[in-house]
């Protein structure tokens, strides 16, 4: 049967909202079978529905319990009232927020889910809300003016010229204070951006003169709390360069004290120290795995290469060496780079174990060559049996043809039937005899195979075994 091409478009169509009913059929059982009548209300009343206890009370019959039906109907007014209030006072709140003026609300009577739900109006509720999302618009407005080191006398007169063109409400404390918040961070910011540049917080003076002249309060202490929490990190970014590009400290104090800056000597070394603990630990890590003991060739050459010896280095990079070389020193190591064929460094590793080493990595090369004679030996067995596949094939379909022939009805004897039966018996021979080579050389082929895998199993065991 072949359906309808628009009947298909309009049941694609009507498929998201036959879902969707059947979501808000069976959330609404789960809420019949809780049993809150608040709640029911409070949803009824967000979704901007009329009240309808009447209909949600028929309904829920079949699924409340007994404790749900005390007082069903106040307390789903009780939660409808407040549902209809948030539902009028979000709305408020959202135009409020986008500076739309109080009388968006009329726009509100006239939306598609209004009068779809033909949902009661209530305009304390909006005002309510929509005074919340005008406070909200003026305290971003202040902060952002604030945040950009604006004055606040000069920007609120602008913000009130801004209220008078868009007809709405100047909250002038919300913006206020958005203003004083923006005005913090625009201090901490200056504090931040000083210490993280270097300079030192004689740099306030001039900031703050200038910001008197343009009107903008000044906040001493937003700007040295954020200005003395970025210094400590100024020191420490500078500890962990220093230590791998081979400055000395005695540089970094007297540009400190040119530029008249705070030192903080303890923050510098112990980032210092922390950043050349991590890189002599990592140089024995590196050395470790394959590489001789090199610690005192590395020491010697530490200036040349901008790093810097500490009291840890030695046991650092012995304690990461030694962990490297036993990762590296182990007889799967050994094995498996024989296998690969890839050279192994076994004069690194300790002396007891050396032998055990040149042994697995000498049978890793022999189970090597023993993998690929085995792949050989198991191509030609399959090879093999393939073509024995094609012989037994051809001896089956002869038979037959010798079988038909001796039993037809019409078939009649002379020289040719005679030479004609005695050439198949000859072919059926050769076949039988080319099926007898075959299989025994397949089944040499798989012996061979099967002792390989036997030898290549051996070779991996023994190694634990020496």
């Amino acid at each position: 049967m072949t359906l309808n091409p628009r009947f298909l478009k309009t049941l694609a169509l009507l498929l998201p909202l036959l879902l969707a009913g059947c979501q808000t059929t069976m959330q609404r059982i789960a809420d019949c079978k809780v049993g809150d009548w608040n709640m029911i209300g409070h949803k009824d009343g967000a979704a901007g529905e009329n009240q309808n206890f009447a209909e949600r009370k028929d309904f829920c019959a079949d699924y409340e319990t007994d404790k749900a039906k005390t007082d069903s109907a106040g307390n789903y007014l009780s939660g409808w009232v407040q549902g209809n209030w948030d539902f009028w006072s979000g709305r408020g709140v959202a135009d409020g927020r986008l500076a739309l003026p109080v009388s968006q609300f009329e726009a509100r009577l006239a939306s598609d889910e209004v009068r779809k739900n033909n949902t009661p109006l209530n305009r304390p509720a909006y005002e309510s809300g929509w005074n919340i999302g005008n406070g909200e618009y003026w305290n971003g407005l202040g902060k952002r003016d604030g945040t950009a080191g604006l004055p606040l006398s000069s920007q609120t007169d602008k913000a009130r010229n801004i209220a008078q063109d868009k007809q709405i409400r100047f909250d002038e404390p919300s913006y206020a204070s958005g203003w004083q918040t923006g005005n913090r961070t625009f201090w901490q910011d200056a504090g931040f951006s000083d210490a993280r540049n270097g300079l030192p917080d004689s740099e306030l003076k001039g900031r703050a003169a200038k910001a008197r002249g343009a009107g903008v309060q000044v906040l001493e202490d937003a700007y040295r709390g954020a200005w003395n929490a970025e210094l400590v990190n100024y020191w420490r970014n500078l500890g962990t360069q220093d230590a791998v590009s081979g400055k000395e400290f005695g540089m970094r104090r007297a540009e400190a004290k040119q530029k008249g800056l705070k030192i903080l000597e303890s923050d510098y070394r112990a980032a210092w120290e922390e950043r050349l603990a991590v890189y002599w630990r990592q140089a024995g890590t590196d050395d470790g795995y394959g590489k001789p003991f090199q610690l005192e060739e590395r020491i010697a050459n530490a200036a040349r290469n901008g790093v810097f010896v500490i009291g840890r280095s030695r046991a650092l990079y012995t304690e990461a060496w030694d962990a490297q070389n036993a990762r590296y020193c182990t007889v799967e190591n050994a094995f498996e780079f024989g296998r690969a064929n890839s050279g192994m460094a076994v004069e690194v590793c300790q002396g007891p174990l050396r032998d055990r080493l040149k042994h697995a990595y000498a049978s890793g090369q022999d189970y090597n060559n023993a993998a690929a004679r085995h792949a050989r030996a198991a191509a030609d067995a399959n090879e093999l049996h393939g073509r024995l596949d094609d012989l037994q094939r051809r001896l089956g379909r002869l038979e037959r043809e010798i079988r038909a022939e001796l039993e037809r009805k019409d078939r009649v004897v002379n020289d040719d039937t005679k030479r004609q039966d005695r050439r198949r018996e000859l072919d059926r021979r050769d076949l039988i005899d080319a099926i007898n080579h075959t299989e025994r050389m397949a089944i040499d082929a798989g012996r061979q195979a099967d002792r390989l895998e036997r030898e290549m199993q051996r070779l991996r065991r023994e190694i634990f075994l020496n």
